[in-house]
């Protein structure tokens, strides 16, 4: 025995100090290990209920599935969360909790748009929504869009033709342009613009090839305005768009104060779409505008509009067309629904009417 000890303590002194150290660790760390594994299998594990707590919570699950008071038994029926009484409520196969609380979210005067709304109530578990989810009801709420006025072009057949050089707003809206896009027509005119063809129209802001077929029938030019001899001095024109102050300063009437208004106006709206703009800028007159309309002209191409699906409250709310309640309108409507895809659906908004959409519709896109 004595031999054996000697051969292996000279054998382990035959390492080196660094391999010895590394010997002696290892076998440390095994030996933990080995205890470690002892100690884990003699510890049993505890359940997370016991077996009378586990019993009485299925017999309160039980319970709450049981026929009502009367003995009435219960079932499931098709039913809509919004107009259901309380009566027929009570006849419904449900937990008596999501009972009492449809009852209480609707006294608060909440409503149900969707079924998954129901998923909100307390104590309405995953399995409990699956098994009475196909029994629930609910239809489309009727929108404001049926309400509000709408933008859908005239069904009757407009008699005669037009000229974009000439017509009026209300005249070019009876041949089937909305409000918003006569306005444009009309403004682009009344800078100094005309209509040589017929598809000059295209290069309106808000007119799109599917209007102008439709409209196409219906267009005649019949004059066709030939540039006037000006003067030099006459000639020079300002694209609103792209101007700095030293171009805006050459416009009569414009001095260096309200060209750094414009032009901080121009960049918190994200560009002018129209001449009359110019009237929201703080102190512009109605007469300096007429003096310097002839010599502006408008590039809508250069507009950088939001997107409405990715912008955050600060970038909306910092637009002078819009205010908090607008943008906290828009951002609630997003979290419900999605993606907004088109903007007349923020028409079923409560603070959202026509007027504003038509407003910002230059301004937002829904990409």
């Amino acid at each position: 025995m004595r031999k054996a000890w000697l051969k292996i303590k000279n054998g382990f002194l035959s390492y080196t100090r660094g391999d010895r150290v590394g010997i002696i660790i290892l076998s440390i760390l095994i030996l933990l290990l080995l205890g470690a594994n002892a100690f884990v299998k003699r510890i049993a594990p505890k359940p997370y209920y016991t077996p009378e707590q586990f019993q009485e919570i299925q017999a309160q699950w039980d319970a709450a599935w049981q026929p009502d008071e009367n003995g009435e038994v219960l079932s499931l029926f098709t039913f809509n969360p919004n107009i259901i009484d309380e009566s027929a409520l009570d006849s419904l196969d449900l937990p008596e909790q999501i009972k009492r609380n449809i009852m209480k979210y609707r006294a608060a005067g909440g409503s149900f748009k969707s079924k998954n709304d129901l998923r909100k109530l307390y104590g309405m578990s995953d399995s409990v929504f699956q098994y009475v989810a196909p029994y629930i009801v609910i239809p489309e709420a009727t929108s404001k869009k049926q309400t509000k006025r709408t933008y859908e072009p005239e069904t009757t057949q407009p008699l005669g033709f037009f000229d974009p050089n000439t017509a009026g707003k209300e005249e070019l809206q009876k041949f089937g342009f909305t409000s918003y896009q006569a306005d444009n027509i009309v403004s682009y005119r009344e800078s100094g613009g005309s209509y040589r063809r017929p598809e000059d129209l295209l290069k309106i802001y808000g007119v799109d090839s599917a209007t102008y077929k439709q409209i196409s029938p219906y267009l005649k030019i019949e004059v066709v305005i030939e540039p006037q001899k000006v003067s030099p001095e006459e000639l020079f024109i300002v694209e609103l768009n792209s101007a700095d102050t030293s171009d805006l300063i050459q416009l009569n009437g414009i001095g260096s104060v309200y060209a750094s208004r414009i032009i901080k106006y121009r960049n918190l709206l994200g560009g002018f779409y129209m001449t009359n703009q110019l009237m929201e800028v703080y102190g512009f007159s109605e007469e300096l505008l007429t003096s310097i309309k002839p010599s502006v002209t408008i590039d809508t191409t250069a507009i950088k509009p939001i997107r409405i699906n990715y912008a955050e409250f600060s970038e909306m709310i910092s637009h002078p067309y819009f205010d908090k309640s607008k943008v906290n309108a828009i951002l609630n409507e997003k979290d419900k629904n999605g993606p907004i895809k088109n903007l007349s659906e923020l028409e079923a908004l409560e603070s959202i009417d026509a007027e504003f959409i038509d407003k910002i519709r230059p301004y937002i896109t829904c990409r």
